[in-house]
Order: structure tokens, then C-alpha cells, then sequence
């Protein structure tokens, strides 16, 4: 029974049961759970079946790893501002100036 592989991050993080979002210690306890419950060597399912899971599961997990890892993060002030407006008229004012009609 071989089974079409993980080819994006949201199936990745489907398969391994995120749904919204998990931080890298987070995936990887899962990844370590799932590997408990499915190597051959120790599950309770077939063998062949087992042993597709696995690769399924090292590839998802390989996946969300290299995309955590390889995320870049932006550590300027301006990065900071454009992610982090804190007040409504700040973002009015610097998108679209001083408006006639409203004053």
C-alpha cells in the first residue's frame, strides 16, 4: 500500500496534526510521538503499513523543519512597524495623509 507523498506545508502539517500553528519544539515531539506508536519495530499495526507511515511521517516532518529553519525574520524598525501598527489613525496617517473631508 504505497501512498502519494507530502509535497506541501499544509499537508506536511496536516499529517502530522497541526491545524494552525506549532513552534519547532512542538513539531518535533510530535514527529518523536508519532515514531514511538508507528516504527516497525514496536507497532502493533502491519509491518508494510508501518513502515509507509514512517516514511510518511520523516517527510512531513523534514519539511516543516527545513521551512522553520530556513524562515527569515526581519529585525529592522521598519519590519517591526509595518507588521506592528499600533493605533488606527498612525496607519490612516500613513497610508493615506491628511484627509479633507474628515480633517
Amino acid at each position: 500500500m504505497i501512498k502519494t507523498p507530502v509535497v506541501t506545508l499544509q499537508q506536511a502539517a496536516k499529517l502530522l496534526g497541526f491545524t494552525d500553528k506549532a513552534s519547532l519544539i512542538e513539531i518535533r515531539k510530535r514527529y518523536h510521538e508519532l515514531v514511538r506508536e508507528w516504527h516497525p519495530d514496536v507497532s502493533v499495526h502491519e509491518p508494510g503499513e508501518s513502515h509507509e507511515m514512517m516514511i510518511q511521517y520523516r517527510e512531513a516532518y523534514e519539511v516543516l523543519v527545513d521551512y522553520c529553519l530556513n524562515y527569515q525574520v526581519t529585525f529592522t524598525d521598519e519590519g517591526d512597524k509595518k507588521k506592528h501598527i499600533s493605533r488606527s489613525m498612525e496607519y490612516w496617517q500613513e497610508h493615506f495623509g491628511d484627509d479633507p473631508i474628515w480633517g
